[in-house]
């Protein structure tokens, strides 16, 4: 039998609780489960933070997007109002959206400001204008009660989406109507039916936008079918946003201009990046609560095995040796540790996913539900950097036992 085999035999009945027990070790056995108990917690508390983490985040940005898109273009002028400028749709940046290799998707919209009349009861509102090129699946998630518009060919459809908080204020339901004033000269109006109620828990989006056919944006400007607000784009790679931003600022002409999302809703996205420093201050209280039961559990089972490593200095063993034996012992904890929290974890995961259990108040957190979002990629590097950590702290007690001297070692009671 070589050396390797020989550490991996004397690991494994260290391990082994039956032996333990059978050498009045028992205290021994119920550490190394309270060991391969915290491992697991930890991985478990780890995985869930990030998958908690990027479901909320992605959440909150795709009720965003479903407004906005990625990136906005509109005429450049220096008026501040909700009422934006008119913009050709046969430009440049429209004809050749194809063929610009990271937009995944473009689509027009128009915007007005207006006031909401419903029998006493009055409301500001911006109605935005989509067409059917509006990518709505993102948006269609926030509907609550209805349906999505129908549009018509020739016509405009008379039909909005109103959010909760305006239908609440105002009293309204699925299947009322109400009349919409744009004040200009000379005064426009248009009653639109509710055929759908939405919530994203936003209140910028949610104190003032209804969503309605672009064709009724089009007709009260009188613009014709031939200009819109601006465009909304999305991007293939979102992680790519500034980058895409400078190379598009560099294909539009003098009197376009873009924004990213990131740079109208400043302060949304710097507080999900907030959120970034929560999970990490977390995190590190779980890790420095898992090290110091790992160098616990460790320092116990050895000083319990203080005379065995006397013996096996005694009969010419190195440090070196007898920490690879102990090392063994600790990774055949650890390891159980990650199998159960890995699968936990993932168990956990499916149940929220699919089942959406835990509910959140939307007016706090934006959300019903707790979002949860699984990524193998950082599943990945969650596991490798837990396991370096932990691996590196238990190295530390393991070095600073097999250095007691041998005879002090066999004295050892």
């Amino acid at each position: 039998m070589n050396f390797h085999s020989l550490y991996h035999l004397i690991a494994q009945r260290i391990a082994n609780p039956k032996i333990q027990k059978s050498v009045g070790l028992g205290f021994s056995v119920l550490v190394s489960r309270m060991a391969v108990i915290s491992v697991a917690i930890t991985i478990v508390v780890i995985l869930l933070s990030f998958a908690v983490l990027l479901g909320f985040k992605n959440a909150i940005k795709s009720k965003i997007f479903s407004f906005t898109g990625h990136i906005r273009i509109v005429k450049t002028s220096n008026n501040q109002s909700l009422e934006e400028p008119a913009v050709p749709i046969q430009t440049d940046i429209y004809r050749q959206r194809k063929k610009i290799p990271f937009i995944e998707h473009l689509q027009v919209y128009a915007q007005k400001p207006g006031v909401i009349k419903v029998k006493e009861n009055v409301q500001g509102v911006v109605l935005k204008g989509v067409g059917e090129d509006y990518w709505k699946d993102d948006f269609v998630e926030n509907l609550q009660e209805g349906r999505w518009l129908n549009f018509k060919k020739d016509t405009e459809s008379k039909e909005t989406l109103i959010s909760r908080t305006i239908a609440q204020k105002l009293n309204l339901k699925l299947g009322d109507s109400l009349i919409v004033i744009f004040v200009q000269e000379p005064p426009r109006f248009r009653k639109l039916a509710v055929v759908g109620i939405y919530e994203t828990g936003i209140g910028i989006f949610d104190e003032k936008f209804l969503i309605t056919d672009l064709k009724t944006i089009q007709k009260v400007n009188n613009w014709g079918d031939s200009l819109v607000s601006g465009y909304e784009i999305f991007l293939k790679n979102f992680d790519k946003l500034i980058e895409n931003s400078r190379q598009l600022e560099n294909l539009l002409p003098y009197d376009l201009s873009q924004q990213p999302v990131t740079a109208k809703y400043f302060d949304t996205f710097e507080w999900l990046e907030l959120l970034d420093n929560n999970v990490v201050i977390i995190l590190i209280i779980i890790l420095a609560v898992t090290a110091f039961n790992i160098i616990s559990v460790l320092l116990i089972m050895m000083m319990e095995r203080t005379n065995m490593i006397g013996i096996l200095k005694a009969l010419g063993a190195e440090n070196r040796q007898i920490e690879r034996i102990f090392l063994l012992h600790a990774w055949h904890i650890i390891a159980r540790g990650f199998l159960w929290g890995n699968l936990l974890a993932y168990f956990l995961y499916l149940l929220e996913y699919h089942g959406k259990f835990i509910p959140l108040d939307t007016q706090n957190y934006l959300v019903s539900y707790v979002p949860v979002e699984w990524n193998w990629f950082v599943w990945f590097l969650a596991n490798i950097g837990t396991f370096l950590l932990i691996s590196l702290v238990m190295w530390l007690p393991i070095r600073f036992v097999v250095r007691i001297p041998p005879i002090k070692a066999i004295r050892f009671v």
